[in-house]
């Protein structure tokens, strides 16, 4: 058994013991208030026509009426039955046999001229059908509780969905020359002009071209440079500089190094984010080094956003 499936087995069995528990010692309250009524009602009955009873009586050597006695129960109880009372009188005995009746409650009375008693019982049998209601109710509240509890967990997995697809981009903003991460604007790393003019250049150069083999030994593309130029301008519109464009074509190795020193910072918490992002570094020599390309086959025009274009 799962333990969602398991919760949910015990939080029902625990809303119908304790429904059951509160309806059960309710219903023994009321049986017990209502059967002491009844005795303290009998009494009086019994109190009324105490004089007419032929009670035995052995300290007066009196036998007294047993089948009297008998129909004068019988009767008794007739009408405690006819108005649903839980109390049935057994007995009638003289005060001197009391303590020799059997088993059951007994319940003195005192006369000017005699003391009797009389032995009844109190049924507090409740039946199995009376059970249904407080299970009912345990099963409605178990119900608004199991919505309530499946509900919540919906809630909270779609909200750990959302969170789980939430992955940061790339931002780069012309007005500040920071580049950050669209998650955490708190970690922002300034890029100087060229690199950061060079870089947005080759996103976007790689997004129109995500097949082309760009290699540092080979002449940067004048489509690149152009766009470079471009972004260079608009820092300049901007404010950011008033110094001769730069030649993005020279020191392309120690541009790129900027960029991913900038970048290695940025993505210090998501390394496995970096890749798309990072111009590959060049690894060995000769025939490898001629089919090393630093461009941006990942990257797609989604993952990053410019500011102030």
């Amino acid at each position: 058994m799962t333990k969602p499936n398991f919760h949910i087995l015990v939080s029902l069995l625990l809303f119908v013991f304790i429904f059951v528990c509160m309806f059960s010692a309710s219903q023994h309250t009321v049986i017990k208030h209502n059967s002491q009524l009844d005795v303290s009602k009998l009494a009086t009955r019994i109190a009324l026509d105490l004089d007419m009873l032929p009670i035995a009586d052995p300290l007066f050597n009196y036998s007294g009426n047993e089948k009297k006695i008998a129909q004068y129960i019988a009767s008794i109880n007739e009408q405690l039955a006819a108005s649903n009372s839980r109390v049935r009188l057994t007995s009638l005995t003289s005060s001197s046999n009391i303590e020799q009746t059997s088993k059951g409650n007994v319940y003195s009375l005192n006369s000017a001229h005699r003391q009797v008693g009389f032995v009844y019982e109190v049924n507090t049998h409740i039946s199995w059908l009376n059970y249904l209601l407080p299970i009912m109710m345990a099963l409605s509240v178990w119900g608004v509780y199991l919505w309530a509890f499946v509900f919540n967990r919906k809630h909270t997995k779609e909200t750990s969905l959302v969170q789980e697809v939430e992955v940061p981009n790339l931002v780069i903003d012309l007005n500040t020359k920071y580049v950050s991460l669209s998650t955490d604007d708190q970690v922002q790393i300034q890029l100087a002009n060229k690199p950061l003019c060079f870089y947005i250049a080759l996103v976007e150069y790689c997004i129109a071209n995500p097949d082309v083999l760009l290699n540092p030994n080979k002449d940067v593309p004048d489509e690149l440079i152009a766009i470079a130029n471009k972004y260079f301008e608009r820092l300049t519109t901007l404010g950011h500089t008033v110094r001769k464009k730069p030649n993005f074509s020279n020191s392309l190795e120690k541009t790129l190094s900027e960029i991913r020193a900038a970048l290695d910072e940025l993505f210090s918490e998501f390394p496995e984010l970096k890749a798309k992002y990072y111009p590959p570094k060049a690894y060995g020599e000769g025939s490898r080094s001629k089919l090393h390309s630093y461009g941006l086959i990942h990257i797609e025009l989604e993952d990053i956003q410019v500011i102030g274009k």
